[in-house]
């Protein structure tokens, strides 16, 4: 599923009869366990792994907003002050990687906003990323 156009400023918060907020908890849920921590390290020398770590902050604290705060009429406050600007530059100011971390980090980003149609493709992202972590971790 690309997220990108449910997320899209100009759109309405509003798909049918799901919130951004609800599509939003639905492609959190459906991450495989992919066996690595998502969130990086607070200080990294790639630009990249940085906006990821960002971006994956900012989407916990809108996740763990009680449903019954969010409505049609503030949804789009909400998203503006927790992980919409670090969404904003993945999508339209994305930094290059400059390390293995970063292209790590870039793998488990598109794992995790589930947007791969093709399993074998979602399978050899897979394949990388194992190899990356390993290669990070030995």
């Amino acid at each position: 599923m690309d997220m990108h156009r449910f997320f899209d400023q100009t759109e309405s918060p509003i798909i049918g009869r799901f919130s951004r907020r609800a599509l939003f908890l639905a492609a959190i849920a459906s991450v495989p366990a992919i066996g690595a921590a998502i969130a990086a390290p607070a200080v990294s020398p790639d630009p990249l792994v940085d906006a990821i770590a960002e971006y994956n902050a900012r989407a916990a604290e809108f996740a763990a907003i009680p449903s019954d705060l969010i409505d049609m009429g503030n949804e789009e406050a909400f998203v503006a002050a927790t992980y919409g600007p670090a969404f904003d530059r993945l999508w339209k100011d994305c930094p290059a990687a400059t390390s293995l971390q970063g292209v790590a980090e870039a793998i488990r980003y598109a794992l995790k906003e589930n947007c791969i149609c093709s399993s074998s493709a979602e399978n050899v992202l897979k394949s990388a990323l194992a190899f990356l972590d390993g290669e990070r971790a030995s």
